[in-house]
C-alpha cells in the first residue's frame, strides 16, 4: 500500500492533533494532512505536514454553527464546512480523517470518487440528546455507514457505537514511555488539559483548598476570559497557560499525582498517558474514558470530595505512591506511540484496498 494520509481539520494544542501527528510520525511513508492552522507548540519535527488552506481565518457562519455545540472552546475550534467539502478534491490515496466532520471529506470522495476511507472517532454524538443534535447523529451514522474502517480510543465509545450498530475498532492513543522514571518527587499535584468552561476548571480550584501539597494546572486554555476569571477566584492554584512540551515534561517528572475530570468525556485524556509515561499515580473520575487505564496506577472516584482523599492518601503514602508510580510506568510501555502506530498501520492495510 502507498502512504497513508492523516486527515485532520484543524491543527491546534489538543489531543485530537497529538493522536493524528504522532501517526504521522510513526507510520512510514505517511502523510499529516491539514485544513487549517491555529496556535500549537507542539513539535512538528519528523513529520510530513501539508496544510490544504493556509492562512484563511475561519468563516463566521460556520462559527455561528459551531458555537451551539461548542461555543466554550472558541472560535478556533469552527468546524469549517467550506474546507471540509473543498478537501474532497484534493486529498488522494488511503486516508484515515480524525473526527465525524473530517469523516465528511472521506464520505463526499467516496461518493464522487468511490475511494474507501477510514475515521477515528473521539467522541460520538450517537447517545446526546436533544433536538439540536438531530442533525449531527444523522450526518455521523451516513459518514460511519459508509466508512471502510472505525476507530476509537475508547471501549466506552465502541459501546456507544455498537448499540447504533457500527463496529469500531478500539485503538488507544500512545505516548513516549521514558526509559527511566524519577521515584522521588514533590507533592505537586499535576492537571493537564486543553482547559475551558466544559471542564469545569473550579472543581480543581475546590480541590487545591484541601490537599496536602499544592496544584498545578498546566495547558492552554480555549479563552483568556475563562483563564483569568479561574486565577481571580482560585489564587492559589498554579495555572501555566500555554507551555512548552519540554516544560511539561519537567512537570511530569516532579510530579507525585496527576488529576483529571472528564464529564462525558469517552477519551482518556492525552495528559493521563503522558503522565502514566513518566510513572506518575494517576486519579480520574467514572466521566473519563482512561477509566479504563486504572489497574493499581491510581483511583478512579466518583466526586471532587473522593478525589482529594485519594490525593492525600497518595501524597502521606511513600510506599503505596512509588508503587503505583511503576505500575503507572509498566503499563504506559505497552501503550507507546510505535505500538499504537503499528495497530492503525496495519488496520488501514486489511480494511483499505
Amino acid at each position: 500500500m502507498e502512504g497513508i494520509n492523516i486527515v485532520l481539520r484543524i491543527l491546534w494544542t489538543g489531543g485530537v492533533t497529538r493522536i493524528a501527528l504522532e501517526e504521522a510520525r510513526n507510520i512510514p511513508g505517511s502523510k499529516l494532512i491539514v485544513y487549517r492552522r491555529a496556535r500549537t507548540n507542539y513539535d512538528l519535527s519528523n513529520v510530513n505536514l501539508q496544510v490544504l488552506f493556509e492562512g484563511e481565518k475561519p468563516n463566521p457562519i460556520f462559527w455561528l454553527i459551531t458555537s451551539i455545540y461548542a461555543g466554550q472552546r472558541g472560535r478556533e475550534a469552527t468546524v469549517d464546512l467550506d474546507r471540509v467539502i473543498k478537501a474532497r478534491d484534493l486529498i488522494r490515496g488511503p486516508a484515515l480523517f480524525h473526527d465525524q466532520f473530517g469523516g465528511l471529506t472521506g464520505y463526499l470522495r467516496w461518493r464522487k470518487y468511490g475511494e474507501d476511507y477510514a475515521v477515528y472517532i473521539h467522541e460520538t454524538s450517537l447517545d446526546n440528546e436533544g433536538f439540536k443534535w438531530v442533525l449531527p447523529k444523522l450526518l455521523e451514522k451516513e459518514i460511519l455507514s459508509h466508512s471502510k474502517l472505525i476507530l476509537t480510543n475508547s471501549k466506552w465509545n465502541a459501546e456507544i457505537l455498537s448499540s447504533n450498530g457500527f463496529r469500531a475498532e478500539v485503538v488507544y492513543p500512545g505516548c513516549y514511555p521514558v526509559e527511566k522514571i524519577n521515584i522521588d518527587r514533590e507533592k505537586i499535584v499535576l492537571a493537564v488539559s486543553l482547559w475551558d468552561e466544559w471542564r469545569r476548571p473550579q472543581i480543581y480550584g475546590e480541590i487545591a483548598k484541601r490537599i496536602k501539597g499544592k496544584l498545578i494546572m498546566a495547558g492552554s486554555w480555549a479563552r483568556r476570559d475563562t483563564m483569568e476569571a479561574f486565577m481571580r477566584q482560585y489564587k492559589d492554584v498554579i495555572v501555566t497557560g500555554p507551555i512548552s512540551e519540554e516544560e511539561l515534561n519537567k512537570l511530569y517528572e516532579r510530579a507525585a499525582v496527576l488529576i483529571r475530570f472528564g464529564f462525558h468525556e469517552r477519551g482518556p485524556g492525552m495528559g493521563v498517558l503522558e503522565a502514566m509515561a513518566h510513572g506518575v499515580p494517576v486519579i480520574v473520575n467514572d466521566g473519563l474514558g482512561s477509566k479504563e487505564l486504572i489497574d493499581g496506577n491510581g483511583f478512579v472516584v466518583r466526586d471532587w470530595e473522593e478525589a482529594v482523599d485519594r490525593i492525600n492518601e497518595i501524597l502521606e503514602d511513600e510506599r503505596m505512591r512509588k508503587d503505583m508510580s511503576l505500575r503507572s510506568w509498566e503499563i504506559a510501555k505497552k501503550l507507546s506511540w510505535k505500538n499504537h502506530a503499528q495497530r492503525v498501520k496495519e488496520l488501514i492495510e486489511e480494511k483499505l484496498s
